[in-house]
């Protein structure tokens, strides 16, 4: 049966893997088309009535003229018509989902998602992404065994609007058809329940009896636990004891490459995949199509159209400074604005990217835009800190499971700084040499750093504060954000993180 099962869904994801060549061939075309059915599509609605979508389909290079930058709180007025329930707000579909979304610090956010969205970005980013992997290995097997998901919560129905409301990744796995589900481990329910320990714990205990999975995917930092859970409970050295034909590892959300090597220990499989995805709430963005090249293919058919400002001009608020995808250049670190089916306008997405390349058009995550310190001129970005501590993971012989920097300022009779915090998985031999190594990478890494740290003129070297074992989830955990939606703040050029960690010591 499953071997039907896979020939069929063989047959069925060729079209995607022609869809995913064609972005290598007519990418600029392809961008097109999405904002020309996005204008069409949503030209009655009260949004494209006030913006004049009709005009701009005749001449869409004006879209950018008409239609203004607008954060969260912009689209926030039509959110709230369409949760009290009127029609063709922002989209010519009505919603049928209320996903939500919060950063580390702000609050809920409520994005109304159409089932057409849901299905034309999300679920088609996914199919995507298989796409890729078949593109790598033919013969993969993907439904050989049955598939593990870790889902978001499921938060019931919203009072307000009366629309089923969730996590995206809840609302994800509660739009797989009935039919595939007995493919997938566990069941739709617990999947998406909401406590995420309880879940975690019945879970470990299911997938550790199952005797095989395929696919396995989510963010590195909380998968990490729930593999360890399941050896315990299983035995074995690693993962193929308990899963021998387990084949791919999909991962987003945070830099990878300081977990990879536990990961490669975990699965020690010659040609076992990893490969990460780019999305969010908001839009399925990019997928890792090359093994070879640790960057990601952007997306361009996922019912999203793109514009990009240079990091430097967002600072300034400078909106005027977007660019289509035509006038991106490599080496340059961008805010990308989106404009989806799903009903947001030139939305800022918080992260920053650079390109790597624009034949096809590949990116790398630098970072958040809530994520940098420069508290000193230094500006410095989540991914140069990663690289750095990767670096001195290596010099030390250190394994690090979570951190964050924030700075301690500049007072009378006391140089500025960068402060540390850092839970190791095994802790280097000696913290000194660690210190030391990180300090070196990081203004190898950041030019500015480096100016500033010269002869300590502007700051020293940084702090280090080693975090007791289990420091970072259960400060999550009190946070009420543990969950693969939910990430530890890596830098922040603020001190509410590290004082807040600090005081619990």
């Amino acid at each position: 049966m499953l071997a039907v099962v896979n020939s069929l869904f063989k047959t069925y994801l060729t079209r995607y893997r022609r869809e995913l060549r064609s972005h290598y061939d007519e990418p600029l075309h392809l961008q097109a088309g999405v904002l020309q059915d996005i204008l069409r599509y949503n030209r009655s609605t009260a949004f494209g009535k006030e913006h004049q979508f009709g005009q701009l389909l005749k001449d869409p290079r004006r879209f950018s003229e008409r239609v203004p930058v607008r954060t969260y709180e912009g689209h926030r007025p039509y959110i709230d018509r369409i949760l009290a329930g009127e029609q063709r707000v922002v989209t010519y579909d009505p919603a049928a989902w209320i996903a939500t979304t919060s950063g580390t610090t702000g609050s809920v956010k409520y994005l109304p998602l159409p089932q057409s969205a849901v299905s034309g970005i999300h679920l088609k980013g996914s199919w995507l992404s298989l796409a890729a992997l078949y593109e790598k290995d033919e013969d993969l097997q993907v439904f050989s065994h049955k598939n593990l998901l870790i889902g978001g919560a499921y938060k019931g129905i919203d009072a307000q609007s009366g629309l089923p409301k969730g996590d995206i990744s809840a609302v994800i796995i509660r739009s797989i058809p009935r039919i595939m589900r007995p493919l997938y481990i566990p069941d739709v329910e617990l999947a998406t329940g909401v406590d995420y320990e309880e879940k975690i714990a019945q879970i470990a205990h299911i997938a550790a009896h199952e005797p095989g999975i395929t696919i396995l995917g989510g963010v590195p930092t909380w998968n990490l636990p729930l593999y360890r859970r399941i050896l315990e409970i299983h035995g074995g050295d690693n993962m193929l004891d308990v899963w021998p034909d387990a084949s791919v590892f999909k991962h987003g959300g945070v830099n990878f490459a300081p977990y990879r090597k536990q990961f490669e220990r975990l699965f020690p499989k010659p040609g076992f995949l990893f490969q990460e995805i780019y999305n969010a709430t908001e839009g399925f963005f990019a997928v890792q199509d090359r093994d070879d090249l640790r960057t990601m293919l952007l997306l361009l058919t996922t019912g999203i159209y793109y514009e990009f400002i240079p990091w430097e001009a967002y600072q300034r608020a400078d909106y005027d400074a977007a660019i289509p995808l035509a006038g991106v250049t490599t080496g340059e670190t961008y805010v990308m604005l989106i404009t989806t089916v799903a009903g947001l306008y030139r939305y800022p997405m918080g992260d920053l990217i650079e390109f790597t390349e624009t034949d096809p058009y590949r990116i790398v995550i630098k970072g958040r835009t809530q994520e940098f310190i420069n508290a000193f001129g230094e500006d410095l970005l989540r991914s140069e800190a990663e690289q750095a501590l990767l670096q001195a993971c290596g010099v030390a012989g250190a394994v690090v499971r979570e951190f964050t920097v924030g700075p301690d300022y500049i007072e009378v009779g006391k140089q500025g700084r960068h402060h540390w915090l850092i839970e190791f998985e095994r802790p280097p031999e000696d913290t000194e040499v660690f210190s030391a190594a990180l300090d070196a990478a990081l203004q190898e890494q950041n030019y500015n750093y480096a100016a500033k740290r010269s002869k300590d003129y502007a700051i020293v070297r940084h702090a280090l504060t080693v975090m007791p074992q289990g420091f970072f989830r259960s400060w999550m955990a009190d946070r009420g954000k543990l969950g693969g939606q939910h990430k530890v703040p890596r830098l922040a050029n603020h001190r509410d993180f590290l004082d807040d960690m600090l005081s619990r010591l």
